[in-house]
C-alpha cells in the first residue's frame, strides 16, 4: 500500500469510527462517555465525542484535555505489528479528579503506527450516590470510598495547547528529587512517565519542552521512554 492509499485508508476508518461513535452513543446511557481521537492531529484530536457531558470535552479538544493519567498513551509511541490494540476496564479520573472506568482501542495504520484511538470513559458515581442513599435508608453504613479531591492546578479552563503543555509538565516536575543521582533519574523517570501517560510526547514540541523543564537533552528523554516501554523502571528509594 502506498502513501495516499494509506492516506485513504486512514480517513475512511476515521468516517467509520465516527458513525460508529454516534450510533452507539445514542443507545448508551449518558454516563457513558465515547471518544474518538484522531491521533493524526493530536493539537485537535476530538474527531467525535458522544455524551460530553461525561468530562466536559467536545469536538476539537486536544488529546492532552483528556484524563489526569491514561495508562492507553504508553502504546500510543509504539510501532507494532497488530492493526489494534486493547486496554480494558482500567481506572482513570477526570481532570477534575473524578474517578472513571475506561477502557481503550487503539488503532494502528499499514506502517504500525497508531492513528486514531476510540476510548470509552464510565461515570458510576450516580450509581454509588444511589447505593449510599439506600444503605443510609436501611441503617447499613455505606461503604464506598470517596472520590479524591479536585486538584486546583486543573480548575481554570485551558486556553491554549501550551497553556496545557506547562501545566502538565510543571505538575509533573514539581516533585523533589533528592539529593542522589539515582534519586534524580527515578524522579526523572516518573515524571517522564507521566507525561507520556498524559499524552505530552504526542504533541509536536513535547519532547524538546519536556528536556527542558528536566534539565536534559532531547536524547535523555528518548532514553526515559526507551527504559519505561521496556519495563526497566527502577525500584522506588526506601529509607530504613
Amino acid at each position: 500500500m502506498n502513501a495516499s492509499e494509506d492516506r485513504n485508508y486512514t480517513e475512511n476508518m476515521i468516517l467509520i469510527l465516527s458513525a460508529t461513535v454516534r450510533a452507539l452513543g445514542s443507545v448508551l446511557a449518558k454516563n457513558s462517555e465515547i471518544v474518538l481521537h484522531d491521533l493524526r492531529h493530536p493539537a485537535s484530536s476530538i474527531a467525535e465525542i458522544a455524551n460530553p457531558q461525561v468530562t466536559g470535552r467536545k469536538k476539537g479538544d486536544s488529546v492532552l484535555s483528556g484524563m489526569r493519567t491514561d495508562p492507553a498513551f504508553i502504546n500510543v509511541m509504539e510501532v507494532k505489528n497488530e492493526p489494534v490494540s486493547l486496554l480494558l476496564d482500567y481506572e482513570t479520573f477526570s481532570q477534575e479528579g473524578k474517578p472513571l472506568r475506561s477502557s481503550t482501542v487503539l488503532y494502528r495504520d499499514q506502517a504500525g503506527r497508531p492513528f486514531a484511538a476510540l476510548c470509552i470513559n464510565v461515570d458510576n458515581s450516580g450509581i454509588e450516590q444511589a447505593i449510599t442513599l439506600l444503605q443510609s435508608f436501611s441503617g447499613i453504613k455505606a461503604q464506598i470510598s470517596a472520590p479524591p479531591p479536585p486538584d486546583p492546578a486543573t480548575e481554570h479552563h485551558h486556553e491554549s495547547i501550551e497553556n496545557l503543555m506547562h501545566e502538565i509538565i510543571g505538575s509533573t516536575t514539581a516533585a523533589s528529587p533528592g539529593n542522589s543521582r539515582s534519586d534524580m533519574k527515578r524522579a526523572n523517570l516518573m515524571a517522564v512517565k507521566s507525561m507520556q501517560e498524559k499524552g505530552i510526547f504526542l504533541i509536536k514540541g513535547g519532547v524538546e519542552k519536556a528536556a527542558a523543564a528536566l534539565g536534559v537533552t532531547r536524547y535523555t528523554i528518548y532514553n526515559y521512554l526507551d527504559e519505561l516501554n521496556n519495563g526497566d523502571e527502577p525500584p522506588a528509594h526506601t529509607k530504613t
